[in-house]
């Protein structure tokens, strides 16, 4: 039976499903129950691709703070489910985030995580699924080797429809390196949801000191089927999830010589690069003194890339660092203990103050990530 009975009879089925296409993942989970059709409705790919188009944009989006917290010495995650960000909900959403120290995406509300024991994991939160994946063996090393995280992106393959996630290891003898750890050899794997396997990369990679020197792009920076990562050595790298390439671009050409912090994120549908910059060193809170942010747009023609200077944010007191970019192109920055501001570059003026970190004796491993539910399964199905 594909109708729903009403006072005023039936209601057709593509009524029904356009209603529920805008319900909550929450609200769909629990319509399951109301009859098999609904169930066989709901659990089909069709109602589920519906379901993310109308869910998947900025103004269903939610905030995620995922944090280290000093005192407790842990990870922890404080989710904002209204849109104004006014009623602040901590709690572990049914996994363990003191082991999870990075956490990437969400691609189409799915968000990948990794651990310091070098566990991987694809989670839903919406749905609350979490699936492992398969640990990532090599045999290009002796057993007796310590591989050391350099970086980790996690896309879609728009050619396959596939997720994948690309992850970048150093491995260690135990001996020092002639030349220092940055020279110590890497390793490439990338694992494909559909085949549920990692596999070597066997193709060209950036050199050695390029990868060993990733800033974890933690944030938002996946687009159009290629992940991005900042080098500290001034070079953005890309990997295309498609092809599966790597590609070098130069960062902007006048990045100033005392940026403290940078990241990658999307601000009006590009990449961009955002980075504070000071007088002095921005090595602790009490250093935090008018410090500013550039923001630089990576645009992108014919496999070239180059940078546009898109605005400056401050000087900001006590501002730390940007860590992330809100509806309408609003910054995010992370300020003396216990602060997260929220910025209009345009107005230059605080929005709003989110006080949600506690008491924090120095910057440590903030990362702000905007979330959209949605109904799709980590087990690739």
């Amino acid at each position: 039976m594909g109708q729903m009975e009403s006072k005023g009879g039936y209601l057709a089925e593509d009524v029904l499903i356009e209603i529920l296409s805008r319900m909550s993942v929450k609200s769909l989970l629990q319509f399951r129950c109301v009859c098999k059709f609904w169930k066989n409705l709901i659990d089909s790919p069709a109602f589920i691709s519906i379901h993310l188009q109308h869910n998947n944009n900025k103004d269903n989006a939610h905030l995620v703070v995922h944090y280290y917290d000093d005192n407790r010495d842990l990870w922890d995650i404080v989710l904002f489910p209204d849109k104004m960000l006014t009623v602040p909900t901590y709690h572990n959403m049914d996994l363990s985030f003191s082991a999870y120290n990075l956490v990437g995406g969400p691609i189409n509300g799915i968000f990948c995580l990794c651990d310091k024991r070098e566990r991987i994991g694809l989670w839903n939160p919406a749905t609350r699924a979490f699936r492992a994946l398969p640990l990532c063996r090599t045999k290009l090393f002796p057993r007796d080797w310590i591989p050391c995280h350099c970086g980790f992106g996690f896309g879609l393959d728009p050619t396959s429809d596939d997720y994948k996630v690309v992850w970048i290891r150093r491995f260690d003898d135990g001996e020092p390196a002639k030349w220092g750890p940055w020279m110590d050899p890497i390793h490439v794997a990338v694992y494909t949801l559909s085949t549920d396997s990692w596999k070597d990369f066997k193709g060209d990679a950036p050199d050695t000191y390029c990868l060993n020197s990733l800033i974890e792009s933690c944030y938002d920076s996946y687009l159009n089927g290629v992940y991005y990562w900042w080098s500290t050595h001034g070079k953005l790298v890309l990997f295309d999830m498609g092809k599966e390439e790597f590609r070098e671009i130069e960062g902007p050409p006048l990045i100033h010589q005392d940026s403290a912090y940078e990241i990658l994120a999307l601000y009006s549908g590009s990449i961009a690069l955002i980075y504070s910059h000071s007088q002095v060193p921005l090595d602790s809170w009490e250093s935090a003194e008018q410090s500013s942010v550039a923001l630089w747009v990576l645009m992108e023609e014919e496999g070239m890339g180059y940078w546009i200077k898109q605005l400056n944010i401050g000087p900001l007191h006590g501002m730390m660092k940007p860590v992330g970019v809100w509806k309408n192109d609003e910054i995010f920055v992370e300020t003396t203990p216990g602060h997260l501001l929220l910025y209009n570059p345009k107005t230059q003026r605080v929005l709003k103050d989110l006080q949600i970190l506690g008491h924090r004796t120095h910057s440590c491993c903030l990362h702000v990530l905007i979330y959209t539910e949605s109904l799709l399964s980590v087990h690739g199905e």
